[in-house]
This record gives structure tokens, C-alpha cells and sequence, in this order.
């Protein structure tokens, strides 16, 4: 065959493949398949940010600049965005950031991000503090509490990331828990438990177990 009837060929195939993926009505976008998030609110937020993505030719959709887009959003902690073009659709997965405190009125997340809590309501600690990375710390102080402990933690605060106090529920009242720093959590604890069950400190409002071995009462 001809030098000049293969090249005639290729040239006819390749402007058939780009109107086939960029004009021709074939692989066009008819589904977008979310996974990672099912709240109609997250979804929202995220279809507001990358646009309306169904009756675009999927040839056109560029994966790594829609998943960057997403990333964007505060409260996404990774995104994936890829093309199925045997069942024209997107998937985009989202993974969201998981909160382990309340920072204001927003969330703060286990790698110290602060982000708006879009779509979810989750019950964790409130934590006060003068910055992110102490708020990080307080945060990380909560997770480490035993479970049975934690679920009584009603606030968290921290005036920096040695010194600690909690709003504990007890029965009748929440009482002030002055922990001091993060270490020897388990005997702090231990000491909590042993002067809460004490009938002379039924209606204390403050314990002190920043020094566990010294504890104060009021």
C-alpha cells in the first residue's frame, strides 16, 4: 500500500476517534456516581463547586482538575475523579474529613485542619483554645480518654498545650476537672473516679488532678 494512502488512513481514523470522543454524541456524560458521600448537602456543596458535570463529552472532563477542585473544600480530605466510558458516567470519590472536636462553631479534624461542618452533626467535645495547633492538642487528649470516661466530657479547654480542664456531666451538675497536661491520664483518672466516689465530695464543684498524687478538691 502506499506511503501516501496509509498516511490518508491514519488521518481519516484519527479525525473519527477525536469527533467519536469530543463532538459525537457517544461518550457523552450521562450519570455522576458519588462514593464516599450520600448527604445531599456534601453532594451540593460539591456539584456548586466543579459545576454540572451530565451532558458534557466525556473527553472534555479533566479528572485531576475536577479532583483538585473538590480538595479545595474544607472539609474534604482527599478526592478521586475517574471516567467509566463504558457506561458514560464519573465517579468522583470523596473522602470527608472526620471530626474529633468542636472548634467555634466549626470542626477540627486529627491532622489539626479547621473546616466547616457541611452536612454532618457529629457529637464530639467542644474544645476552646487560643489556636488551632493547642485546640489539636486538647482534641488529641479527648481521643485518648478511655470511652467510658470520654462520653461525661462535656467541653475541653486548653490555655495551652500543658495545661488542660474539662466540664465533666455528673449526676445533678457538670463539675470543673483541672487535668493539667496529657501525661498519666490513666491515674488521673483513677483518682477522679476514687474522690467523685467519696460521699463527702457529693457537691464539690472542682477537682484538681493536675498533680495526681496531690489532688485538690473545692
Amino acid at each position: 500500500m502506499p506511503r501516501i494512502i496509509k498516511i490518508l488512513i491514519a488521518s481519516i481514523l484519527i479525525a473519527g476517534l477525536t469527533y467519536l470522543l469530543g463532538w459525537s454524541p457517544v461518550f457523552t456524560t450521562k450519570k455522576v456516581q458519588y462514593i464516599g458521600i450520600t448527604d445531599a448537602t456534601q453532594i451540593s456543596a460539591v456539584e456548586k463547586e466543579i459545576g454540572n458535570l451530565v451532558g458534557i463529552k466525556l473527553a472534555r472532563i479533566e479528572p485531576r482538575q475536577i479532583a483538585n477542585a473538590i480538595k479545595d473544600i474544607s472539609w474534604v480530605a482527599q478526592a478521586d475523579v475517574s471516567r467509566n466510558w463504558l457506561k458514560n458516567s464519573v465517579v468522583i470519590s470523596v473522602n470527608p474529613r472526620i471530626p474529633i472536636g468542636a472548634f467555634g462553631s466549626r470542626y477540627i479534624d486529627s491532622t489539626g485542619v479547621i473546616f466547616e461542618p457541611v452536612g454532618i452533626r457529629v457529637d464530639v467535645p467542644v474544645v476552646i483554645a487560643p489556636n488551632s495547633e493547642i485546640g489539636l492538642a486538647a482534641a488529641e487528649l479527648f481521643a485518648a480518654l478511655p470511652q467510658d470516661f470520654r462520653q461525661g466530657v462535656v467541653s475541653l479547654t486548653a490555655r495551652n498545650d500543658g495545661d488542660f480542664s474539662m466540664a465533666i456531666q455528673g449526676i445533678e451538675k457538670v463539675l470543673t476537672l483541672r487535668f493539667g497536661s496529657a501525661d498519666e491520664i490513666e491515674v488521673k483518672i483513677k483518682v477522679f473516679k476514687a474522690l467523685m466516689a467519696l460521699e463527702e465530695n457529693k457537691n464539690i464543684s472542682t477537682i484538681d488532678v493536675s498533680a495526681p498524687h496531690a489532688p485538690i478538691v473545692k
